[in-house]
């Protein structure tokens, strides 16, 4: 078993490397090439040398540790910042996809109890792939990358009661009429099972496992801080599976307990390489249970539920932001970010298929439908931006009569109208912006924010700054904001994707506008420059020479001596 164990692990590492460098060359994201070489390998081995049972296993753990770092990003104070919309709008596409998955998946011939797992498994979304997503373009900070990243949070949390109540549900439908009673009380023991595991873990998160990783980090060792932490993961794993539940759920509530502590930061940084690492072996793992020859059979099923799923969990959870009252962008990039299914659909699939809920034809439905909408999505969510605007130019070309409904949602100008001249244009009023506009503000010059955050504009409103609500790359918005009489106009927000928009719109309605720009690319700093901007500030870089400067003085320099070398990286 050990030889075999590792012959899957090189084999795998090896897959993903080659994968990703492929991915890496034709500049698709790599958890593309994870996934493909994956499937390409495993199709080729399969023939010649088969992989062992373990192959499971690693993908098992991988989850596991996946899920484990998950759990340490997640707080009750999270929580909390993200108010009750998150937790309304993630519990409701769930439900509704579960709903409409009972209404569609039983015109595939399928049966209820199945339909009903096959709803419950593709309601939810990968919180790996969108994160990492997310992270890699800079849109982890943004407002649909802070909602995003709160619902996949909710999604998560909500297959604790999923991994309790599927499994008892079908032993109850799927159980023969004498096994019914029994079957009533083993649901009625999962669920007292549940109840209890949940105070308990609430008890030992408000104070004991705390105080104790506190007691560690006061140690100063970093190898006894990971070897305590990575030891409680994969403790809690083995309880959870004694107690009949997941694995990688034990693992995920390991990493909600360390959560609390005060060294979670430090045991993060600790574990995320091996997060990296075993991201990575999940996503390889997949493509490896994938069988092409299941695939070649049943295709036309395939594509039809995974274009099935995409287009159901797009539409609601899109919906679902814009009844919640966010700006349409808002809601379509949201939307994007929740098509895909997640690691939690791999690790039930798995139950259901061990505890023979449902059968491998079924489990082999859900890993191709996972890949599938995996490999979809993941480029869908990469050009996300371009796509709200190709579906918004399609809705008012075709449907005109929709066309005051989407202004009435995407843009509202002030209450009362306003007149400026040489005033100050900020778009965006978030960690940046707002400490322009206090500056603007002590300093007495008149200025306007533009803001598609609508409980943002409405507090803005409510202190007296005079905002815009609705999307600054659209020009109609800033024709409201006077860009025309502006004399500066200041891109205070993160998103790259549309800032050429926003600069070639404020040149075209102001050609004399002083533009200063943020970015956290440097690559992007020449392209901004070539558009028009003015000036182009590169918060790293301004960090980098504020501490440099620093340094330099407490060394010694002289202050002449520190300006020349300041201002010469500057040149540089």
């Amino acid at each position: 078993m050990e030889v075999s164990f590792s012959y899957d692990l090189v084999v795998i590492l090896f897959t993903s490397f080659v994968g990703g460098v492929v991915a890496k060359k034709l500049k698709l994201p790599v958890i593309v090439g994870y996934a493909v070489s994956g499937i390409f390998v495993g199709s080729i081995l399969n023939q010649y040398i088969p992989l062992t049972k373990s192959i499971n296993s690693i993908a098992e753990i991988g989850v596991a540790l996946l899920l484990f770092t998950v759990g340490l990003e997640f707080t009750v104070n999270r929580l909390k910042e993200l108010g009750e919309v998150i937790f309304w709008g993630s519990l409701i596409q769930v439900l509704f996809t579960i709903l409409i998955g009972l209404i569609i998946f039983p015109l595939f011939g399928m049966d209820f109890y199945t339909a009903l797992f096959l709803g419950a498994v593709f309601s939810l979304s990968s919180t790996a792939a969108v994160l990492k997503v997310l992270s890699d373009r800079g849109e982890l900070e943004t407002l649909h990358g802070e909602m995003a990243a709160g619902w996949l949070f909710m999604q998560d949390l909500y297959t604790l009661p999923l991994f309790i109540l599927l499994p008892a549900i079908g032993s109850i439908m799927l159980g023969e009429q004498s096994q019914i009673f029994v079957s009533t009380i083993t649901f009625g023991r999962s669920i007292l099972i549940a109840t209890m595991a949940f105070f308990v873990v609430l008890l030992l998160g408000k104070r004991t496992v705390p105080w104790i990783f506190g007691k560690i980090a006061n140690l100063g060792s970093r190898e006894l801080l990971l070897t305590a932490a990575v030891g409680m993961c994969l403790f809690l794993a083995y309880l959870f599976q004694l107690l009949g539940l997941s694995y990688a759920l034990g693992a995920f509530v390991a990493g909600i307990l360390l959560a609390s502590s005060t060294a979670h930061h430090g045991i993060f940084a600790e574990v995320r390489p091996l997060r990296d690492l075993f991201a990575t072996v999940f996503f390889v793992s997949l493509g490896f249970l994938v069988r092409p020859e299941f695939f070649l059979a049943n295709w036309v099923l395939i594509l039809l539920l995974t274009t099935c799923v995409i287009g159901i969990k797009f539409f609601v959870s899109t919906i679902l932001v814009i009844l919640l009252g966010y700006h349409t962008k808002t809601a379509v990039l949201v939307g994007f970010s929740l098509v895909s299914v997640g690691e939690f659909a791999f690790i039930l699939a798995i139950l259901g298929n061990s505890a023979r809920l449902i059968t491998n034809d079924t489990f082999l439905l859900i890993l191709s439908v996972t890949f599938f909408s995996l490999i979809v999505s993941i480029p869908l969510l990469s050009v996300s931006d371009r796509l709200y605007y190709f579906l918004k130019r399609i809705v008012l070309t075709f449907f005109p009569f929709a066309k005051t409904l989407v202004s009435h949602l995407d843009i509202s100008p002030p209450r009362e109208s306003f007149t400026m001249e040489n005033h100050v244009v900020v778009l965006g009023h978030g960690r940046v912006g707002k400490y322009i506009c206090k500056a603007l503000a002590s300093a007495q010059i008149p200025y306007v924010v533009v803001d598609y955050n609508h409980v943002l504009v409405d507090q803005l409103k409510k202190s007296g700054v005079t905002v815009i609500y609705g999307d600054p790359a659209e020009i109609d918005v800033l024709e409201f904001a006077r860009v025309r009489e502006a004399r500066v106009v200041i891109l205070a927000y993160a998103d790259r994707h549309t800032q050429e928009a926003v600069i070639t719109n404020t040149l075209t309605l102001n050609p004399s506008a002083i533009i200063i720009c943020r970015t956290h690319f440097e690559e992007d700093a020449k392209k901004l420059k070539s558009l028009g901007v003015h000036t182009v500030v590169q918060p790293e870089f301004e960090a980098a020479i504020s501490m440099t400067q620093i340094l330099l003085q407490i060394l010694g320099e002289e202050e002449s001596t520190v300006r020349e070398k300041v201002m010469r990286i500057r040149t540089s």
